[in-house]
């Protein structure tokens, strides 16, 4: 099928559930923020079991572990905000949608793909693998290096993050089975994940699981303090960075592209 199929396909039935049936369409995203999370927290502790073992290649294990989520999001149907700015993106400049309806779409989606997140975050918190962390854990050592950045630094791997996170996207939809998609999806998510750029939903897991932490374990993770406005801070400059990489940079892109002669369209 036609990438413009698939896309044009794609963008009518989620807007369409998200205007018409928005429990449904946010149970979906709250699923998506779920997965990635369950995903992100097993991810930091296989990197940092082998971190301890290896120093050094934690970091590139992180990356690998990281694109299962991805992956079952894909396979499952759910609604990750950062895959919506692309289909966002492609239906505004086909103009199947308006550019407002399009960031909608994508912030009706990031609000629920936060309250997945949380609600795994307090799972996480409370369970026997990060039950008690403090700030020499492997996942610690990522929240403080993303907190450390500018917020130009957050924008402009955000843009890289959600560039490459949509690579996989459109290279998914073109696999016929799970296992080709699996292929083109784990492998492509480690480049953003090990050249360590922003992806504001994987910031959302990683901060919520250590402020989960900090909250109910009593100070063990922030030494006491949840550094709240520079959490937001970085997720602001991330989402705008992951809209421009992810939704204009791919999804306007890839839908200009295949306005062109037909005989070279996806």
């Amino acid at each position: 099928m036609a990438l413009n199929d698939i896309a044009h396909g794609a963008v009518n039935k989620k807007t369409t559930l998200m205007n018409t049936d928005l429990p449904r369409f946010g149970v979906r995203a709250i699923l998506a923020g779920v997965y990635l999370t369950l995903a992100t927290g097993f991810a930091a502790v296989g990197g940092g079991a082998v971190e301890a073992l290896a120093p050094g290649l934690g970091g590139i294990i992180f990356s690998f572990l990281f694109g299962f989520g991805l992956f079952v999001i894909v396979i499952l149907n759910a609604d990750l905000a950062t895959g919506n700015m692309m289909f966002g993106c492609y239906g505004a400049t086909t103009k199947q949608i308006s550019w407002p309806m399009a960031l909608k779409f994508a912030l009706v989606t990031t609000l629920f793909n936060l309250v997945g997140a949380i609600i795994v975050a307090l799972l996480l918190a409370v369970s026997a693998k990060y039950q008690h962390m403090d700030n020499t854990h492997f996942l610690m050592g990522l929240v403080e290096g993303k907190l450390a950045k500018s917020w130009w630094g957050a924008m402009i791997e955000g843009i890289g993050a959600n560039f490459v996170v949509n690579m996989a996207i459109i290279g998914a939809l073109y696999a016929k089975d799970f296992a080709s998609k699996f292929t083109v999806i784990v492998p492509t998510l480690a480049i953003f994940v090990g050249l360590s750029l922003e992806h504001v939903i994987a910031n959302f897991s990683l901060m919520s699981i250590a402020t989960a932490v900090e909250l109910i374990d009593g100070g063990a993770a922030f030494d006491g303090a949840v550094p709240v406005a520079a959490i937001a801070w970085n997720w602001l400059w991330v989402w705008i960075g992951n809209f421009i990489g992810g939704g204009v940079l791919i999804g306007s892109v890839y839908a200009w592209l295949n306005k062109g002669p037909e005989v070279y369209r996806d």
